[in-house]
């Protein structure tokens, strides 16, 4: 009990030894600093504090408008980062300042703008990040006159996106990031600052965006959430925001320090992309938030993020058409040429082979994906140039050791029929002379020459129209 009195009577003494202390420091800039301070810091009333502190009887465990409705809190969102998309772990790294605002009746008229320092309480709401690992570093707080509170923290996140990999590399993957604010609050997006101009709830830096996937769009949304009662949850605001012009800030230098205090890089730095569609609803269950945290409000952002296809079209489009298309050289290579056509086969489907083994580590899924689909196309044509030889060759040697046969014997037989010795005409014989098994393996060439190529644009053209136009494209318009 003495040192709880103890500690209660260290406290005036403590503030007053802050408040002499900081007016010493404002006389040293002169008499004219030193008359304004003393003015700022006069005594306002015996219910307050120095002007750098809450009322005395301000309660930081009581909500703003205790007993009323849910308070407002505003938030948007400054991504720094976005990046390292793991198909495997399914998830990407993510940096952020998160931004709330909400007005205190209580802090207004305190003083012009305040932060209030370590041992000065106020409430705020409970914000946790739906994260794998999220590393928060200790949040910054700013009361203005009227009583708005301004919280800003930086996070460092691990965000976990289960990814569709049905068209992977050509898929559209959505991404959500969701915050849940408890203590009888109603999160709302978007805030007009410096930052955040227009009420956009999501602002980019453009040059941190990863150049694996591009950031098409980012959905808002708020509403109430419950862990035990489901039927409580109502989305009470959405919205959408698109971001398809941020792909002229990459062509831009932006990073150094000559460019970056221009206006246009500053556009790039501080990108808010075109907010529109946006509604809400009235949502009975909004009522419930203030009564415990057993009805809450998330906040959360949705991301329309499509992979880019510069490394996957040198990396394996690319490559497994050049060998596919060089099979292709053996319908050119003379038939007698076996050593050529064979090593040239063998060597195309075992390269075909390592280059399906390329493909990055994916998760053990299910389905079939875009690239196996792609690559299996490429093995099946590159394996029927091989079979091809072999059935030009088999046919070649066959068919002209059957018709020496039938010659001879043919031969044989009509010498001893006619008189002169000479054999008679056989229209089969005639027709065998006319198409030879030479003949037939030629024909069976040419047709390779002009057949395998005609086969794989078709296959290419319904690839790409299967996992491009149809699968990708109707998501897009959505």
């Amino acid at each position: 009990m003495e040192r709880i009195h103890l500690c209660s009577a260290l406290v005036p003494v403590l503030q007053m030894v802050f408040f002499i202390a900081t007016a010493a420091e404002e006389e040293t800039f002169g008499s004219g600093a030193s008359t304004q301070t003393t003015q700022q810091f006069s005594p306002l009333s015996t219910s307050q504090t120095p002007a750098f502190g809450p009322p005395l009887d301000y309660e930081p465990w009581v909500r703003p408008q205790e007993g009323g409705p849910p308070v407002d809190v505003k938030c948007s969102v400054y991504i720094d980062t976005m990046g390292s998309f793991s198909e495997k772990t399914m998830d990407f790294d993510l940096t952020l300042i998160l931004g709330c605002e909400w007005a205190d009746s209580r802090l207004a008229n305190v003083s012009e703008a305040w932060y209030p320092p370590p041992g000065f309480d106020i409430w705020t709401p409970v914000i946790e990040a739906v994260a794998k690992s999220d590393d928060e570093t200790p949040p910054v707080l700013s009361v203005s006159l009227d009583g708005s509170v301004l919280r800003m923290a930086w996070h460092t996140m691990k965000i976990t996106c289960l990814m569709q990999l049905q068209a992977y590399p050509l898929d559209r993957q959505k991404c959500s990031l969701l915050f849940h604010i408890r203590g009888g609050v109603r999160v709302l997006w978007g805030w007009n600052t410096y930052w955040f101009p227009g009420e956009t709830p999501v602002v980019t830096r453009t040059s941190g965006l990863h150049s694996q996937l591009k950031l098409e769009s980012v959905e808002t949304f708020a509403y109430v959430n419950s862990l035990v009662s489901p039927e409580a949850i109502c989305v009470y605001e959405g919205g959408v925001c698109d971001y398809h012009m941020s792909e002229d800030c990459l062509r831009k230098q932006c990073t150094s320090v000559e460019k970056i205090t221009t206006q246009e890089c500053r556009n790039c730095n501080y990108f808010g992309g075109m907010c529109m569609n946006n509604t809400s609803e009235d949502c009975e269950s909004l009522a419930y938030v203030v009564q415990g945290d057993g009805v809450f409000t998330t906040g959360e952002l949705r991301f329309t993020l499509t992979r880019r296809l510069s490394y996957h079209l040198l990396q394996t489009y690319i490559p497994s058409m050049s060998i596919v298309a060089m099979s292709w050289v053996s319908f050119w290579i003379n038939m007698e040429s076996a050593p050529a056509r064979t090593g040239l086969g063998v060597t195309t489907v075992l390269t075909m082979i390592t280059q399906s083994g390329r493909i990055i580590a994916m998760p053990e899924v299910s389905y079939v994906r875009a690239v196996d689909v792609w690559l299996l196309g490429c093995q099946l044509f590159v394996f029927l140039a091989l079979i091809e030889f072999a059935a030009v060759n088999y046919i070649s040697r066959r068919i002209r050791m059957d018709g020496d046969q039938d010659n001879g014997l043919n031969g044989k037989v009509l010498g001893k029929k006619d008189t002169v010795g000479l054999p008679l005409p056989d229209p089969l014989v005639r027709a065998k002379k006319k198409l030879t098994g030479l003949d037939i393996a030629d024909a069976i060439d040419h047709f390779s020459r002009i057949g395998f190529p005609v086969a794989f644009v078709i296959f290419n053209v319904l690839y790409w129209a299967l996992y491009v136009v149809i699968m990708r494209e109707p998501r897009a318009r959505q």
